[in-house]
C-alpha cells in the first residue's frame, strides 16, 4: 500500500512543520517524492489460495484448517483469501475467526450473491501470490494434491487444473454415478464446441501462473458455474499451456449446484462464449506479456474498486 503524503504530517510532524528550522522546499519535495516510492513492508507470498464460500459456515473450517496447516508445515509463504458470495447464514463470522488467529487468512464479503465465477475472480484479482489455486469450500479435493499441480507448472505449464476424469493409478474419485453421467455429458459437449482436449473442465481445483491469472481473469464474464469453461477456452484461444493432472477427489454432500438448471445455464453459455472471445489470440497475449507491470497495477486498482463497490 502506497503512503499518501498526507499522511507524511502525522508520521513526520517536525519535517513539515519544523518549530526551529526552516525546511527548504527541494528537501521537503525530496521527502514527499520518496515517502511516494515507499510500500508498507509485506511477506512475499508465493501462493494465494482463493476460496469462494457460500453458506459455508459448516464445510469451510475443515478445509481452512487443512489449508493453514499444510502451508504451515511446509513454510511456504501463503495467503487464504476467502470471499464470502453473500451467504445468509454465519459464513463470514467463521472466517473472522480465522483471521483474528492468522493474518494469512482475508475476508472479502459481498452484500448479496454474485456466483461462483464471480467470486472466484474477484479473489483472484486480489492476490498477491506467484502462483495462484483457487479450490472448493467443502475441501473434495486434499490441498496436499497442490503439489501435483505445481509440479506442472514448474514444468512449463501455464496452468493446471485437476482433473477427476483421467485415469490414475495413484489417485481415486469417489462420487455417484449421477453425477459422473451428467459430468461426463456437458463435458463431452464442451469438446465438441470449444475444447477438443479437457476431459474435466469443472473441478474447482485449478492453479494458475499470475501472469495467466491476470490476463484470463480479467477477460472473464461469467458469474455463474460455467466460468470454469470460460476460462480454458481463453487460455486455448491464447496459446497458453494446459496441463490436466488427475487427482484425488470426493464427493462431499451439501453442493450448491442444481445438475438439471444450472447444466442447461452451462450449455447455453458455451455457445455464447465462442461469440464472444472469438477475438482471443497469441498476439493478444504477447501484447498482454509486453505490458504485465502496467496491466498488474490496473488490475490490482479495479480489484480494489471491485472490493469497494460490490
Amino acid at each position: 500500500m502506497t503512503v499518501k503524503p498526507e499522511s507524511i504530517r502525522i508520521l513526520f510532524p517536525a519535517w513539515t512543520n519544523p518549530p526551529s528550522m526552516n525546511l527548504q522546499p527541494t528537501t521537503s519535495e525530496r521527502l514527499s517524492n520518496w515517502m511516494e516510492r515507499q510500500h508498507t513492508s509485506a511477506p512475499s507470498v508465493s501462493i494465494s489460495v482463493v476460496v469462494p464460500a457460500f453458506n459455508e459456515e459448516r464445510r469451510l473450517p475443515p478445509t481452512l484448517i487443512d489449508i493453514i496447516d499444510f502451508f504451515e508445515r511446509k513454510g511456504t509463504p501463503y495467503e487464504v483469501i476467502v470471499v464470502d458470495d453473500g451467504s445468509r447464514d454465519n459464513t463470514a463470522e467463521v472466517v473472522r475467526k480465522f483471521e483474528r488467529v492468522r493474518p494469512e487468512v482475508r475476508l472479502i464479503q459481498l452484500p448479496k450473491n454474485q456466483g461462483k465465477g464471480h467470486a472466484v475472480r474477484l479473489g483472484v484479482l486480489n492476490s498477491r501470490g506467484l502462483r495462484i489455486l483457487f479450490v472448493d469450500a467443502d475441501g473434495a479435493t486434499p490441498i496436499a494434491e497442490m503439489e501435483r499441480l505445481q509440479a506442472a507448472l514448474d514444468s512449463g505449464s501455464d496452468v493446471a487444473i485437476g482433473s477427476r476424469a483421467l485415469a490414475s493409478t495413484d489417485t481415486k474419485v469417489a462420487t455417484s454415478l449421477h453425477r459422473k453421467v451428467l459430468g461426463r455429458v456437458f463435458n463431452r459437449c464442451v469438446n465438441i464446441i470449444l475444447l477438443p482436449s479437457i476431459a474435466d473442465t469443472q473441478c474447482g481445483f485449478k492453479m494458475f501462473s499470475r501472469k495467466a491469472a491476470l490476463f484470463l481473469f480479467r477477460k472473464q464474464t461469467s458469474d455463474r458455474f460455467s466460468f470454469d469453461v470460460e476460462l480454458l477456452f481463453l487460455a486455448h484461444k491464447a496459446g497458453l499451456r494446459v496441463a490436466e493432472v488427475p487427482i484425488n477427489w470426493t464427493n462431499v454432500p451439501g453442493s450448491k449446484v442444481n445438475l438439471v438448471v444450472d447444466a442447461l445455464l452451462m450449455f447455453r453459455d458455451v455457445f455464447r462464449f465462442r461469440v464472444l472471445h472469438r477475438g482471443v489470440s497469441r498476439e493478444a497475449y504477447e501484447q498482454f506479456e509486453q505490458n504485465y507491470d502496467l496491466l498488474e497495477k490496473e488490475a490490482a486498482a479495479e480489484a480494489r474498486h471491485a472490493a469497494d463497490h460490490p
